[in-house]
């Protein structure tokens, strides 16, 4: 049992019983409980606890219900986080029937209950009641590993069952405007950032305190011959940026000799820069040193990986230690103008609406209501899948239960399937490979297309079976031998109940990643090379067992957590083309002629692989979603899925260098209010539904150029409305660039409808003044040729319709087939 805690009473704020649900959270309050214990938040309780319970609710659909013995308590955990921004904890309280209960609430930091503590007044009867306490009173006020809070019986008795409903942890200060966006990239600010790591091979303090240029700290550097300060990344397009410049400052004695280098793609490019013998300047230690990237040798290039600072003298300067501060990549003035070429004649495939996609999970309370149907119906979503990554390992589908767990999920198949039907969404299922059998599988099948006919065409085996991070209970966990091996079962059980289904394996993007077993390997047929990784040994296995999977399952998240950088994810979706042709050979190499009738479909991507932080919530990640769908459309690729729908806020992880207001993460669209108001879905939401506009099934993808990667630029054509859509993005963060549009193999006519979202929309959203949703307008355009200025970081869609509708000729349109589940 805890310890107890002496109460401390008089600083909790009530307010009256209310009938109806009471406003919307303000937009950067953290949701706990709303109907559903929000990820990552949970249940620690050793009261006796329903999360689900429906007996007595102040807003939504569901309350927690608890029944404490002596002592007990409802106590909710979160993995640890800052608190600095957040000044209270706020839930509504109701005594259920009887009432009289004395409760007291404790936060943990470390999950260890604090000394202090506040007592809740008496609970009445029947009567809910809002209570607000502040962080400081739980002595959790600017904390760094805040984990949550207990709310305990406080009398040594059994208390009758009370309910707590809408809990949130509310905002301390007003929401702010995002930061200013002239910073470029840094490399090091106080610690390595935004992705750039430390590969130095001389001896580094990354956290030395005196001397700094600015900040809490520097970079201490002790230089034996010829080692190296060396930053890490993976490939950076800097063709947006115009010199990497730094802090430096020689020390106390000076003298080293230091050679500045680049490398593009782990390649060395000489000569570099050589600074020095470095001087002491008693009058003014450090130096900004502003190197121009076309004297490293990289102006331009897309596949910027390191930065060397080498010592070239060859002498030994370990105990002479030289300091660098604030290291980054500064953007380069924009051009003055933008050529974008659109080829209307040039068709380079047909747009597959499963491009159009949404994860949807088990623990998505808000899911089967009319505010989800309503949401993917506004945004004309085409495809969902279920039932939510890794969860898919440990789900089994006929308790609605995870393997070794007592609770049901708040989402059932059935629950999916009424609005998976209900929005004739094209349909994924993840089959349990982890912790299932082919047999649970295929009685999944049986259920979802012969008993309920949802028909429900495509089925995955698992999901990134590959990884330790996934359940496997096999005895190899992890093994592609044994995926394989137990893949060919699963097919041949789930095709005898549907022969009509499509069945993929899980693959990663080479031959070599996830190699997790040395006594296996696989040679190439092509290059009789030997590899040992997920993709050689699992593809080799399953050819030799005589199976081709229907299509196969790719990931995909561009950044690690806490490395985010806003520039970085706004250039990394130009290598989907990289990815598709790399799968496709080694489809090609070990499937032989089948490989040709295997589709690729990646049904996960966003921006950071896990712990999202506050870019997942803001416009560069709308942004980043939109130049994802129209760098994969010039690709093979049949499918796209955005992770996810609803996921549940994360505090913390909010680094003031990243654009955005909202001061948490969310892997989600939208939030778990219901129904969504404006500020509840986020930038994504909002343009996923501009893209509607752009294409979502049966159009074009006609080829389009920019001169600058500053603003992307892409293209369909739909004969059925007889329109050229051009989608726009500008990246540059404050600037608004003149685009000159030339559009060939079209007939344009003179004006357009015109859909964007951006900046502005944005920050109405916050400051809840002006409409935060996708503008819609018309523009008179000049001809072929005409000039359109997109705002800085926006998307627009552009609908150019043809001069000549009458002499379109749509016969050879291929017809939308009846596959949408």
């Amino acid at each position: 049992m805890p310890r107890l805690l002496l109460p401390l009473s008089c600083l909790v704020a009530v307010f009256g019983a209310v009938g109806l649900r009471d406003a919307a959270r303000a937009q950067n309050d953290i949701a706990v409980y709303d109907d559903v214990l929000e990820s990552p938040w949970e249940n620690w309780s050793w009261a006796a606890v329903d999360v689900t319970s429906t007996a007595v609710v102040h807003g939504g659909t569901t309350a927690i219900a608890v029944t404490a013995s002596p002592w007990s308590a409802l106590s909710l955990r979160h993995v640890p986080f800052d608190t600095t921004d957040y000044g209270n904890v706020t839930f509504w309280i109701n005594g259920g029937p009887v009432g009289g209960q004395r409760l007291h609430v404790t936060a943990t930091l470390g999950d260890a209950g604090q000394s202090i503590g506040v007592d809740v007044p008496v609970l009445a009867a029947g009567t809910w009641q809002q209570v607000s306490i502040p962080l400081a009173a739980l002595g959790a006020a600017g904390a760094a590993n805040f984990t949550g809070f207990w709310i305990q019986e406080w009398t040594g008795a059994d208390q009758p069952t009370f309910y707590v409903d809408d809990v949130a942890l509310s905002r301390s200060v007003p929401v702010t405007p995002p930061p200013p966006l002239d910073h470029g990239m840094a490399l090091y600010d106080d610690v390595f950032a935004e992705g750039w790591q430390n590969w130095s091979w001389a001896t580094i303090d990354a956290a030395n305190t005196s001397p700094v240029s600015s900040g809490t700290s520097s970079l201490a550097v002790r230089a034996g011959p010829f080692t190296a300060l060396a930053f890490h990344h993976a490939a950076v397009d800097v063709s947006m940026f115009g010199n990497l410049t730094f802090w430096l400052n020689p020390g106390k004695q000076g003298g080293q000799i230091l050679t500045v280098r680049a490398l593009l793609s782990g390649v060395l490019i000489e000569p570099g820069v050589t600074l020095g013998p470095l001087v002491v300047d008693p009058n003014n230690a450090w130096t900004k040193v502003t190197l121009p990237l076309s004297a490293l040798g990289v102006a331009h290039k897309t596949d910027l990986t390191d930065i060397w600072v080498m010592e070239t003298s060859g002498a030994d300067h370990s105990a002479n230690p030289f300091y660098i501060d604030d290291m980054r990549l500064e953007l380069a003035p924009p051009p003055a103008r933008v050529n974008v070429t659109v080829d209307g004649a040039h068709e380079r495939r047909t747009v597959d609406p499963r491009m159009f996609g949404i994860n949807a999970a088990i623990w998505d309370g808000a899911f089967n209501t009319s505010t989800t149907a309503a949401l993917l119906t506004e945004a004309d979503n085409q495809a969902l899948r279920f039932p939510g990554g890794s969860a898919s390992d440990v789900y089994h589908w006929q308790t609605n239960m995870s393997e070794g767990e007592t609770f049901q999920w708040a989402t059932n198949l059935d629950a999916f399937g009424h609005i998976a039907t209900a929005t004739k969404a094209r349909v994924f299922i993840t089959a349990n490979y982890g912790s299932g059998s082919p047999e649970e599988a295929a009685a999944e099948v049986r259920y979802a297309n012969r008993t309920k006919n949802y028909d429900f065409k495509y089925w995955e085996i698992g999901n990134e079976n590959y990884g330790t991070w996934e359940t496997d209970k096999n005895t190899r966990a992890h093994d592609p031998v044994t995926y394989a091996t137990r893949f060919k079962d699963y097919v041949a059980q789930m095709k005898a109940i549907d022969r009509s289904i499509k069945i993929g394996a899980v693959v990663v993007v080479d031959e070599d990643s996830f190699a997790n077993y040395p006594d296996e390997s696989a040679v190439n047929p092509r290059t009789g090379a030997k590899h040992q990784g997920w993709n050689a040994v699992m593809l080799a296995t399953l050819a030799r067992l005589g199976v081709t999977p229907d299509y196969v399952i790719y990931h995909r998240y561009e950044q690690g957590p806490g490395g985010e950088s806003d520039s970085f994810l706004l250039s990394s979706a130009r290598t989907w083309a990289n990815d598709a042709a790399s799968i496709r050979q080694i489809l090609n190499d070990y499937l032989g002629p089948n490989a040709k009738r295997v589709e690729i479909i990646c049904t996960e991507n966003n921006s950071v692989f896990s712990d999202p932080g506050k870019q997942t919530t803001s416009l560069v990640n709308g942004l980043f979603m939109a130049d994802s769908v129209g760098n994969i459309l010039q690709t093979e690729f049949s499918g796209l899925f955005w992770w996810d729908l609803r996921n549940g806020t994360v505090a913390g992880n909010h680094n003031p260098a990243l654009y955005g207001w909202r001061l948490f993460g969310d892997y989600g669209i939208v939030n778990a209010t219901t129904p969504a108001g404006p500020a509840d879905r986020y930038p994504s939401f909002y343009v996923y539904k501009l893209l509607k506009h752009y294409a979502r099934g049966g159009e074009r993808v006609v080829t389009a150029a920019s001169d600058y990667s500053g603003i992307g630029a892409y293209a369909v054509r739909d004969r059925r409305t007889h329109t050229l859509n051009l989608l726009l993005i500008n990246k540059h963060p404050t600037a608004a660039l003149p685009v000159h549009i030339a559009v060939g193999g079209f007939k344009v006519a003179r004006s357009a409808e015109v859909f964007t979202y951006g900046i502005s929309q944005d920050e109405a959203a916050r400051t809840g003044t002006g409409s935060p949703d996708v503008a819609r307008s018309t523009a008179a355009i000049s001809g072929a040729t005409f000039t359109w200025t997109p705002a800085p970081y926006s998307a627009t869609v552009i609908r150019l319709e043809t001069a000549d509708r009458h002499g379109e000729h749509d016969d050879d349109d291929r017809d939308d087939r009846d596959d949408r589940r």
